[in-house]
């Protein structure tokens, strides 16, 4: 028997004793309170419904995604104090309505806290700001009833599984007449491609453009620099390899720059929406922890019309933690992607630890075009051409939340 259970017995038979009726008061008023305390703690979740509705499994980042809460007390008991932890990814932005720390790793707590009467409903709207990219995880939930006091206190833990998926951004994609596949199979109006056995004229020459375009007779008649002009196709297959490490080093440091791996994505999906618009078969190659444990993520070259969500999918899973080095990761290109095939590498970094590998690749058929990212993109972009492999500066000025296109320059 509780302490305060004999205390509040002992005040009723003193009071009644004496005829002190302020005693038999105080003494009836704390066998109430023990007596409802033992009550919410027994019963206090029974017959309570949680129910929690996100507006969609897929968005897109920037968004502003609709999240209903409701709780039910479907029984005549009231509950005086009811709080729910709902656990999810420490990532995910809820406006107004911050996380708190959690005892999960990876994981904080949507908390919210109601004070329901008999057979009450109450559903809270709130709004998740998709400001980041990601795979959120929601689940478990805790529930924890009390009365006023914070006393009798239970609590439940449920298993309410769900995911939201935020993909990167998507920007329009801006290539210069100078961007090359030697093997084009359908002809276009425009294209990020050109095919050089397709010779449609010349143009005035353009920093950045190779010698060997340099059409020297038509230099000499003119007066004046131009180049070969080819007619702009569309790729048969193309393979996006990104290379997310993003700092010098050893990529097992796991130190990362948060907004070239953000940018990486956008241009990654950005390309891909672009090359499928095209009718172009597009993958998707990169070496990253993927949400869920794998490793790596590898989808072959498809023009299927749910290619560009699987791409988008891929790298919203992705996190900033690489697990392959990207020259080991580009050894497995010729195992996935048949010779003639393109291959489109993109990288923040120096290209010195992988340039050996690319240079194989281009060497054994493939047609492979390198994008420079980064504040170093026009020194890394001038590094690949002076090997021999095609290359480009990418810019998403003034930033990749604010671009309003992927420029490929060079």
């Amino acid at each position: 028997m509780n302490g305060w259970t004999v205390i509040g017995i002992a005040m009723v038979v003193a009071g009644a004793v004496f005829a002190a009726p302020g005693l038999l008061l105080v003494g009836g008023l704390t066998l109430v309170s023990r007596w409802l305390t033992t009550l919410w703690s027994r019963y206090g979740l029974d017959s309570i419904d949680y129910e929690r509705r996100i507006g969609t499994e897929r968005a897109v980042w920037g968004d502003e995604i609709p999240l209903d809460i409701e709780v039910w007390n479907r029984k005549l008991l009231p509950v005086p104090l009811l709080t729910v932890d709902d656990h999810v990814t420490d990532t995910l932005r809820v406006t107004g309505k911050p996380l708190v720390a959690s005892e999960r790793p990876g994981q904080g707590a949507l908390q919210n806290s109601w004070s329901l009467l008999w057979f009450e409903r109450v559903t809270r709207h709130l709004v998740i700001d998709a400001r980041r990219r990601g795979a959120f995880s929601f689940g478990p939930i805790r529930l924890t009833a009390s009365d006023l006091f914070e006393r009798g206190t239970t609590s439940e833990e449920r298993e309410l599984p769900a995911e939201l998926v935020v993909r990167p951004r998507t920007v329009p994609v801006r290539a210069p007449p100078t961007a090359r596949a030697p093997l084009g199979s359908v002809r276009s109006r425009a294209s990020l491609f050109v095919d050089d056995s397709r010779y449609a004229g010349v143009r005035r020459y353009e920093p950045g453009d190779p010698l060997r375009r340099i059409h020297w007779r038509a230099t000499a008649r003119i007066g004046e620099p131009v180049s070969r002009r080819y007619e702009p196709v569309h790729e048969r297959q193309v393979l996006l390899a990104v290379d997310l490490q993003t700092v010098p080093g050893p990529y097992w440091l796991m130190i990362f720059d948060d907004d070239q791996v953000e940018a990486l994505c956008v241009a990654a999906a950005s390309l891909a929406r672009r090359l499928l618009r095209d009718d172009t078969a597009c993958g998707l190659l990169v070496g990253a922890q993927m949400a869920g444990g794998r490793r790596w993520a590898y989808l072959p070259p498809s023009a299927a019309a749910n290619q560009l969500g699987r791409i988008e999918d891929a790298l919203a899973r992705l996190q900033p933690i690489v697990s392959l080095p990207f020259e080991r990761l580009l050894g497995v290109v010729p195992r996935r992607l048949a010779p003639g095939g393109t291959l489109l590498t993109l990288s923040a970094r120096d290209p010195e630890p992988y340039a050996d590998r690319v240079l194989r690749l281009a060497r054994s058929g493939y047609a492979v075009t390198h994008l420079a990212f980064g504040d170093e993109r026009g020194a890394h972009r001038a590094s690949m051409a002076g090997i021999g492999v095609a290359a480009h500066a990418a810019d998403l000025a003034p930033g990749w939340r604010d671009a309003d296109a992927l420029v490929l320059a060079g």
